[in-house]
């Protein structure tokens, strides 16, 4: 309707304003006004009415947004008696729509000076730039509602929206959902006289959680003073740091509790904060290149490592580094001894064996008190698939504890899309709570409560899903997936029996071939997608010109190799491409997708080929993969599998049903290659 109403004659205007609910007959008062339950809808009416009346940009219209959500907080905090001057009654309107005058503008415009001479740091430009009409409508929609009162759930909700929708980045600038940052906050349980900070705080969603949690807990303590003397924030994209500048205003904040600049080029701060909750940007995109920078952080050099399986940094820099390494290092800086940190990181920087020096150094630094698995699907709806976790350090010299807390986190309370899942009961109907409403289906209460008495009472009860992992069992690798306690009991039931690493009892061929140096050469090549993981067998090669092999073309294979599947989806499960090298494929070139086993001794090869095929062999496989889009296992770790080895007797009789299978096998070749050849000799003799 409103839409139509600037594009009708103002005679046919007239007839309609007084039918639209936005324009009372009074000025709104504060003790009539109601909490928002849909605060988005109304800030995107609000967003589509400037968008078809001004032909603004979306930059444009989030900024003028802005100054009137502001001047509508700053009108609810002083004009709480009496009528409020943010609102436009049905006179005023309809004096607009006939060009007569009324105190709606000098009203208005009053009211946004008293804003700008209060949050002098909020905008760029002296007046606001909506047309009176404009103005008019945007005010009716929101004259109404009590944005103090309005849940903070939901405002956190809309305004996260409302920033995404206008300031949506694609370097990694990704907003954290609510279940992650609701879990960060009740895990690292901040109190009222800890500073905190975020330092890559976006539109301010830790921020405004970890206030709400600290009130909640402390009823009697000054909202407003623990903003002013506690919180912090940093963003480096200005409007994005302005949401989070008005979202502190909301909570009582001075608007100088959000700093816009850069974190990783701050110096001022170090030492400074007793709690850091963060998600930083992370990804491929937008290394860090900048020298200036780089020189100021140890995570920016090359790091050698020593024989004693000791790091050491060098002088030299890297050429650019992930910005997510060194907001790690920032905040780490940041903290104060002891001081408590919960952080979303890829997982690659977890297990990744490239990044093993980053992992070394922040344990130099903390103690690891707990790492959570984050559902690889958590960031969908926000643009991106990456596998996170949250991390949770202290700094040291912290309190020292004899084991790491570790969980998955499985239920997000909703799907890849964003729809929120409910809880429901046996029967699949939905579950309420006393007051009617329902009840979000996700893991953070039972991961938080877990957590809680780890750190408070010791409790170290095990599940699938939940577990502790004693610290010198702690390697290199931090990933939670990777210590879950049915593969370390696994492991350690193997080692009892004498297992042996792979490495013990065969050679991983590292050298490649130089099959190339002869281009018009023809070879036979072996990709994954020729080899029976059922049979154990190669089913297919193909011969091309050695100029026309992929590149991934690498290794000459030998008569009783084994060669088995390093990456891809299927590595880990019963789809792993394992086979034995025959005298059909002798001096074939296999892909770098394969470990290709050689010289294997002390134990039966065909009893070697088989164990690959087993679920023992596939779990170890699994906790040692890294990568979650191309999921792989280096050479390295391979070689650290543990293979049982049984007495010769019976290794043997295993050995030789792999042997009747291999037969078989061969034995149906020829039989199909028989049968096509009577099929050909058929029909010649009918032609």
């Amino acid at each position: 309707m409103n839409n139509a109403l600037n594009n009708t004659p103002k005679n046919k205007q007239l007839s309609l304003f007084t039918e639209d609910r936005l324009f009372p007959n009074q000025l709104p008062t504060f003790d009539k006004l109601q909490p928002s339950h849909n605060l988005l809808a109304i800030f995107d009416d609000c967003h589509n009415y400037i968008y078809a009346n001004e032909g603004l940009l979306k930059e444009k219209i989030f900024h003028e947004m802005v100054k009137l959500l502001v001047m509508k907080l700053h009108d609810e905090q002083t004009n709480y008696e009496g009528n409020l001057q943010f609102g436009i009654t049905a006179y005023e309107y309809k004096c607009l729509l006939s060009d007569m005058p009324s105190s709606f503008n000098d009203r208005i415009n009053y009211l946004f000076d008293s804003i700008k001479d209060k949050y002098k740091n909020l905008f760029t430009d002296n007046k606001l730039k909506l047309k009176s009409l404009t103005l008019a409508n945007i005010i009716g929609r929101l004259q109404h509602i009590n944005l103090t009162r309005t849940p903070g759930d939901i405002k956190g909700e809309a305004f996260q929206s409302f920033v995404y929708r206008h300031q949506r980045g694609d370097r990694g600038e990704f907003f954290t959902p609510y279940p992650i940052v609701k879990l960060a906050v009740e895990m690292i349980d901040p109190q009222p006289h800890e500073k905190l900070i975020d330092p890559a705080c976006g539109s301010g969603g830790f921020l405004i959680q970890a206030i709400s949690y600290v009130l909640q807990n402390n009823p009697d303590f000054s909202k407003s003073d623990y903003v002013k003397n506690c919180i912090q924030g940093i963003e480096f994209n200005p409007d994005i740091a302005l949401s989070a500048t008005l979202r502190i205003i909301f909570e009582g904040g001075l608007g100088k509790e959000i700093t816009c600049s850069n974190t990783l080029s701050t110096d001022y701060l170090d030492e400074s904060f007793d709690i850091i909750l963060t998600n930083p940007p992370f990804g491929n995109k937008g290394k860090i290149e900048d020298p200036n920078i780089l020189n100021s952080y140890i995570l920016a050099h090359k790091w050698n490592k020593s024989a004693k399986d000791e790091w050491r940094p060098t002088k030299t820099l890297i050429n650019g580094q992930s910005p997510d390494v060194l907001f790690t290092e920032k905040c780490l800086r940041l903290l104060k001894p002891n001081g408590r940190m919960a952080i979303v990181l890829p997982d690659g920087l977890l297990q990744n064996i490239t990044n093993s020096y980053i992992r070394y150094w922040i344990r130099s630094q903390a103690k690891v008190l707990g790492v959570v698995s984050i559902p690889q699907e958590a960031f969908a709806p926000y643009g991106t698939g990456i596998k996170t976790s949250l991390l949770l350090l202290q700094k040291l010299p912290s309190t020292d504890r004899s084991k790491c807390f570790m969980a998955i986190m499985q239920k997000m309370g909703y799907d890849v899309k964003g729809q929120v899942i409910y809880k429901r009961d046996e029967r699949g109907k939905l579950i309420k709570t006393i007051s009617g409403s329902y009840i979000v289906d996700d893991d953070v209460g039972k991961i938080s409560t877990a957590y809680s008495e780890f750190i408070n009472l010791g409790n170290t009860s095990q599940d699938k899903e939940i577990y502790t992992v004693p610290i010198e069992l702690l390697n290199s690798r931090l990933d939670v997936e990777h210590y879950k306690p049915v593969d370390l009991e696994m492991i350690e039931q193997l080692r009892n029996i004498g297992a042996k690493t792979l490495c013990e009892i065969a050679d991983i061929v590292t050298e490649t071939d130089d099959f190339r140096l002869i281009p018009d050469s023809d070879v036979r090549y072996i990709a994954i997608s020729d080899v029976d993981s059922k049979t154990m067998q190669v089913i297919n090669q193909q011969i091309i010109k050695a100029y026309e092999a992929p590149s991934r073309a690498t290794y000459r294979v030998c008569k009783d190799d084994i060669i088995t599947a390093t990456s891809g989806a299927s590595t880990g499960t019963p789809r792993q491409a394992t086979a034995l090298i025959t005298e059909d494929e002798d001096g074939a070139i296999c892909s770098n997708g394969f470990a290709v086993i050689r010289n294997i001794r002390d134990i039966e090869p065909m009893f070697l080929l088989a164990y690959m095929r087993t679920e023992f062999y596939f779990r170890q496989v699994r906790r040692l993969m890294t990568g979650h889009a191309i999921p792989s296992i280096s050479l390295d770790d391979l070689s650290k599998v543990l293979i049982p080895v049984p007495s010769n007797q019976e290794q043997k009789k295993i050995a030789e049903s792999v042997l009747q299978i291999l037969a078989m096998r061969k034995e149906s070749r020829k039989i199909g290659d028989k049968v096509v050849s009577e099929v050909e000799e058929l029909i010649n003799t009918r032609i």
